[in-house]
């Protein structure tokens, strides 16, 4: 009888995990007396019934101690689960959710409550799951219990780069803050929280690479905060930060797929929102606008040509406002990029070294995180520029081994463990792996790092949708590289086959009408249809009204693009009189892009 009174009020008093159940033991039967007078804290009645449960448990060997810690097997805990009623177990619920509320310190941009914040993870995981057990729990404690699993989700995500556990929270949040407004809840603070948490979802699941699911994410959020601004006339500062932290995803989104021109609209309408706000001088505003003006920087790199100066204007002013390290040290990584294009590989090698030691300091243990891979990729990429080949392969395969970590929920059903994770990021670094070997003349070896990017690409591309286009020019790439490793190597039919492929690749992607189908008849059809694309574009150009604004940068950066592409076709086709006419067309195009608006209409 002793023991089941003590399993009754162990459940009360302390939290169940899946695997444990862990708490926190006072052996001087004392209360805290340290403990902070706040809503969530305890009163010296309940501290003293834990004290007294903690030692009957421990005269009944019904709990392990170690380190001041009592752990009671998941069996016990079941069965204090099952013999509660549902009266006792909706308040045990709760009493759960207020202990960890009261223990959960996690904050963002504060790194020093990681680790602790990492101890008791796993418990507000399960609490938040045990919360959505009990339907007729109160709204103030079903917002609670979501707005914790969210939190575990956020954590998941940037402490632990744990993206498959940190969608799993984030959508048991969205499962919770559902349930509530189900019963006819949709209060304020519901809204609220479900479009806080669709936007750290969109966010998780752009760091997949499931870029689809991540702007629906992400467009709901902002339908939702839209909604509300409009109800409140635009007067709730916390709705407008929302909307704005939305509309900054949403940009970095379309950077990710390469919509520069719509990434920028996104971007820049984030950045006049917190520019206008009330609290525009605060230090959280300045770190948010910090974080947009770094990826407007991104924009200008990625662009064709590249605006560096701009960037680099921009970059320097982000770092200005900036003072998180996390913030400062992904600012200092994308100057070095900048720097590595201007060709200041000394300047560019003292921001990757100041970046990566911001990171060390801010993961700590974590050294296999994606951010400190990001900056083994920059620093390869800079010692293969100044042809420091061996530095590059050892710089590289760092970044490799961290990336296979990070993406390791990506790998094959069934596969060993140093086997490539199907993932964009992991083919990247292949990529350059394969490029470093060639250039030390290890062809074999840079043939098998091809090969396993090439299956990586393949397998990608079969389920692709947003990112197709990508991925079909980076297997076209890759095919070029293999095929000039099969040609060092002497393997004439494995070249052959390798050509082939390309070709018959490139075929399926330029898909004439019916009608052009008659007339591209020659060998080099799609050079016919790189040449013809071209010249439309060409056409639009040379028809501007204007010779400057918008519109003419767009179109100027579309036929530049175009005009790339086609010099890759020319090089690619057998010798003709096409290939011939191509080139001449190309370089008459390119003789005059720059020229005043009439000019530039009588050539073309």
């Amino acid at each position: 009888g002793v023991v089941a009174a003590t399993a009754l009020t162990a459940a009360a008093l302390l939290f169940v995990s899946q695997d444990s159940f862990l708490f926190d033991g006072h052996s001087n039967n004392q209360p805290d007396t340290t403990a902070p007078s706040t809503p969530n804290s305890f009163s010296s009645f309940e501290y003293e019934q834990a004290d007294l449960v903690w030692d009957i448990l421990k005269s009944f060997s019904l709990i392990s101690v170690k380190d001041g810690k009592g752990t009671i097997h998941r069996l016990m805990s079941q069965a204090m689960r099952y013999s509660q009623s549902d009266e006792e177990a909706r308040g045990n619920v709760t009493i759960c959710i207020d202990a960890m509320r009261s223990m959960w310190t996690f904050k963002p941009e504060r790194p020093d409550t990681w680790k602790e914040s990492q101890s008791i993870l796993e418990h507000v995981k399960s609490v938040a799951a045990h919360s959505l057990e009990y339907h007729d729990l109160s709204p103030e404690y079903i917002l609670r219990a979501g707005q914790l699993s969210k939190e575990a989700g956020v954590f998941s995500a940037m402490s632990l780069n744990a993206f498959v556990e940190a969608q799993a929270s984030l959508e048991m949040s969205l499962k919770l803050l559902d349930s509530g407004a189900a019963k006819g809840r949709r209060n304020a603070a519901f809204q609220k929280a479900k479009a806080e948490t669709l936007h750290e979802l969109g966010r998780v699941l752009r760091y997949q690479a499931n870029y689809s699911e991540s702007e629906q994410s992400l467009r709901e959020a902002l339908q939702i905060s839209n909604r509300w601004n409009t109800n409140r006339k635009g007067n709730d500062p916390s709705v407008r930060k929302g909307i704005a932290d939305t509309l900054h995803e949403l940009g970095v989104l379309e950077v990710k797929k390469h919509n520069l021109d719509t990434a920028a609209l996104f971007l820049q309408q984030s950045l006049d929102m917190r520019r206008s706000s009330d609290q525009c001088t605060s230090d959280d505003t300045h770190a948010n606008c910090a974080s947009t003006l770094h990826q407007l920087a991104a924009i200008h790199v990625a662009r064709k040509p590249p605006s560096l100066e701009k960037a680099k204007t921009l970059l320097q002013e982000s770092l200005s406002l900036c003072q998180q390290i996390g913030q400062r040290a992904a600012t200092l990584k994308q100057l070095a990029r900048v720097s590595i294009r201007q060709g200041f590989l000394d300047k560019a090698d003292t921001y990757l070294e100041h970046a990566l030691e911001l990171y060390l300091e801010l993961y700590g243990d974590n050294k296999l995180h994606i951010n400190i891979a990001a900056v083994k990729f920059q620093q390869g990429a800079l010692a293969l520029q100044r042809e420091q080949l061996e530095e590059a392969w050892n710089h590289f395969s760092e970044c490799l081994r961290i990336r296979r970590h990070v993406y390791a929920y990506a790998r094959t059903v069934g596969s060993r463990e140093d086997e490539n994770p199907i993932h964009l990021e992991v083919s990247c670094v292949l990529h350059e792996l394969g490029c470093v070997g060639f250039s030390q003349k290890r062809y074999s070896r840079s043939m098998e790092v091809l090969r396993a990017e090439h299956d990586i690409l393949e397998k990608l591309e079969e389920s692709a949708t947003a990112q197709s286009e990508r991925l079909h020019q980076a297997r076209l790439t890759n095919l070029t590289w293999l095929r000039k490793c099969a040609k060092e190597l002497g393997q004439d039919d494995e070249v052959n086959r390798l050509v082939n492929e390309r070709t018959a690749m490139k075929k399926r992607s330029a898909r004439p009408t019916e009608g052009q189908a008659a007339v591209l008849q020659s060998d080099s059809v799609t050079l016919q249809w790189k040449a013809m694309e071209c010249r439309a574009l060409a056409r639009t150009f040379a028809l501007q009204k204007q010779s400057s604004g918008k519109n003419d940068i767009i179109e100027r950066e579309k036929l530049t693009r175009g005009l790339d592409e086609l010099l890759e076709e020319i090089t690619m086709a057998p010798q003709e009189s096409m290939k011939r006419a191509a080139a001449q067309f190309r370089e008459t195009v390119l003789s005059c892009i720059d020229k005043p608006m009439k000019e530039r209409r009588i050539s073309v």
